[in-house]
């Protein structure tokens, strides 16, 4: 087996799913990998939600009397985020033999979050979906054009 950390960026799209069922062939039956699904929860999404008391929109910005009531918000918005995580990969995984590392976080930017997690998790290539998005990016979408650009170890995009 060539790598034994594969990281999959996974928002439930189809080239996600792709992607997924590529690193599985990769992980083969290795009970010693890893694989790390991530889903990145865009900060500015969070923000809108905690722009004020009343909701997005209401004039009164939301503060924070102290940091643990900014991380329980922040733990929150991770929790919901891996609910839906786990629900869109459903029994996707439910036949692999490594170990499975399923996680969440929150970046301003989704390829930063994702080259910062691969980097803290000591992944050894990256394994996500593309999408074609016009002659602007090529033929990649604009997540995984940045993320090929910012990553500092292999990317294999799945279409």
């Amino acid at each position: 087996m060539l790598y034994k950390r594969i990281l999959v960026p996974f928002d439930g799209s189809e080239p996600a799913k792709n992607a997924l069922e590529v690193a599985k062939k990769l992980i083969a039956d290795d009970a010693d990998a890893v694989m790390h699904v991530l889903t990145v929860v865009p900060a500015g999404a969070v923000a809108a939600e905690l722009e004020a008391p009343d909701g997005p929109g209401s004039a009164t910005p939301m503060i924070f009397p102290d940091m643990e009531s900014y991380e329980r918000v922040i733990a929150r918005a991770k929790e919901t985020a891996m609910d839906e995580l786990n629900e869109a990969l459903g029994s996707r995984l439910d036949d692999v033999a490594c170990d499975v590392q399923v996680g969440a976080v929150i970046s301003g930017k989704a390829a930063d979050g994702i080259c910062d997690y691969a980097e803290a998790n000591g992944c050894e290539i990256i394994v996500m979906g593309r999408r074609g998005l016009g002659a602007l990016r090529g033929m990649l979408g604009s997540v995984s054009y940045a993320v090929l650009h910012e990553a500092d170890l292999p990317v294999l995009t799945v279409k």
